[in-house]
């Protein structure tokens, strides 16, 4: 019979390589977004700035892996990094691109937000109370550029509808 413990700890695991795996996506993503930020660079200083936290949220999962003799899949890194990068490419024809880009980056935080609040819990079920403050670091990181993107969809908006008032390109 299988003990809380080690279900909660194979359930870690696994949201380990998968939120590691999402981070790929999201770097993806964000690569091939700010290039076409010319009319927002705040949004282009604060997606560069976060590019470093997907950087140290990777290598914050790849220590919980670690910690039990485990990597990230490279299959999956695979997959979601060509997913990124094919939802930027998508979304780079539509008119209200950096709306839509803002939304869909608000969406990502706030799931990889949850999915790191139950990493948290399993990770103390687990009795793995030495990988909770990578995970919390994590946590921050999330809540920090949810907290932005926030704060900056109604300014976003408001700069979309002044360029597209004066009939510039107001998508990038």
């Amino acid at each position: 019979m299988t003990t809380v413990a080690e279900t909660a700890q194979t359930m870690l695991l696994k949201e380990a390589a998968n939120l590691h795996a999402i981070q790929k996506n999201a770097k993806a993503m964000m690569l091939k977004v700010i290039d076409r930020l010319e009319h927002y660079p705040e949004a282009r200083a604060r997606l560069q700035a976060h590019l470093g936290d997907k950087d140290a949220e990777m290598a914050n999962l790849e220590r919980v892996l670690e910690s039990e003799g485990k990597d990230a899949s490279g299959v999956k890194d695979g997959l979601m990094s060509g997913m990124g990068s094919m939802t930027a490419m998508l979304t780079a024809g539509l008119d209200d691109d950096i709306i839509k880009t803002s939304m869909l980056t608000f969406g990502l935080a706030q799931y990889e937000i949850a999915a790191y609040e139950g990493m948290i819990l399993l990770a103390q079920r687990a009795g793995k109370a030495d990988v909770v403050p990578l995970i919390e670091d994590c946590l921050r990181r999330e809540n920090a550029m949810a907290e932005w993107l926030h704060t900056h969809m109604e300014p976003t908006l408001e700069r979309y509808l002044e360029l597209s008032g004066r009939e510039l390109e107001a998508a990038h």
